[in-house]
């Protein structure tokens, strides 16, 4: 096992269920018997779209802050954050009590922004992209003495967002598919890692948006590929490129990584909200995109699928809805 691999076990993600108990419930696992039609088997959709920041974001975010010690986190935390991961550090910040700086893209999703501001944290616009929002997040760290919080490539977030899997499998032990959207590979990496300690024969399938697929390239290469432009709608999976931990529990742990296109992630969209009245922006209905253009698993299997967020703008919605 690789020490990037070794650096978050199933132990871990069963600790980090136990601190997250503390502060959040369980998200629905809720059987759609419409999806399942669709699809031709049984679908259960995990709506990580009701956390109280309405993303699974927020699974990581806290599990790392509640264990910082508490005199450091007197000192505050900073992160970088095209959205979800910035108001999901906000959350666990209050939370614990600690100041939080988020640094996001001067173009990021103002809906997002206004929403990280509202749970208390300071926001400090930086660069056109998520990279140059990092980067100076870094430099100001060295200066405060906050703690980092990365938005995927951290042991205790990994752990934390692992805490989906175990959940999964508390309401469905026989569960055979498991479909993850994927951006910096943080959730994918935690629920795969669970899901296969527990249950090796799940296959794990993750998602990626045609136009932001640096997952998919570094595992076919096998070394981390950068993408030298992304282009997606999903802000929340516009990563470019994973990290070494996040590649290292894909190359491990995930079975296959398939793309979606921005129609697709918008009709599914649109699909979930005429079917099941549930509201998900588009990284979050990514896995469902990608079930339904990929699906193939057969009338006897149960599919898990993760709404993970449900941050969507009125602009996203609207061309969602949009008559065709």
């Amino acid at each position: 096992m690789s020490t990037e691999t070794a650096a978050v076990t199933a132990a871990d993600v069963e600790r980090a269920a136990v601190e997250l108990s503390r502060h959040l419930r369980p998200t629905p696992l809720q059987l759609s018997h419409a999806f399942s039609r669709e699809a031709n088997a049984r679908v259960y959709l995990k709506l990580e779209s009701v956390q109280p920041i309405r993303s699974f974001k927020l699974r990581g975010a806290l599990n790392k802050v509640s264990r910082i010690p508490a005199e450091q986190r007197r000192a505050g935390v900073i992160t970088a954050s095209a959205g979800n991961h910035g108001m999901g550090v906000a959350f666990a910040a209050a939370e614990c009590g600690a100041p939080a700086t988020v640094y996001v893209p001067e173009n990021a999703n103002q809906l997002k922004v206004e929403a990280i501001k509202r749970l208390g944290a300071t926001v400090v616009a930086a660069g056109r992209s998520y990279s140059a929002a990092y980067q100076a997040a870094v430099e100001a760290q060295k200066t405060t003495g906050a703690t980092l919080v990365h938005a995927y490539e951290d042991p205790d977030v990994v752990a934390g967002q692992g805490t989906v899997g175990l959940e999964l499998l508390a309401d469905v032990p026989d569960l055979d598919v498991a479909f993850v959207p994927v951006g910096g590979g943080g959730l994918i990496g935690g629920i795969s890692l669970y899901l296969k300690a527990m249950r090796p024969s799940i296959r794990v399938i993750g998602v990626e948006p045609e136009g932001a697929d640096a997952m998919r390239r570094s595992l076919e290469t096998g070394r981390i590929v950068t993408l030298d432009r992304v282009d997606t709608i999903a802000d929340g999976l516009a990563a470019s490129a994973p990290g070494p931990l996040t590649l290292a529990l894909a190359q491990r742990y995930v079975d296959q990584v398939v793309t979606v296109s921005d129609d697709e992630m918008l009709r599914a969209i649109r699909l979930l909200f005429e079917w099941e009245h549930l509201l998900a922006e588009p990284g979050g209905a990514a896995a469902v995109a990608g079930l339904l253009k990929h699906g193939g698993v057969g009338p006897a299997g149960r599919v898990a699928v993760i709404v993970s967020g449900a941050n969507a703008t009125a602009e996203v919605m609207l061309e969602a809805l949009r008559p065709s």
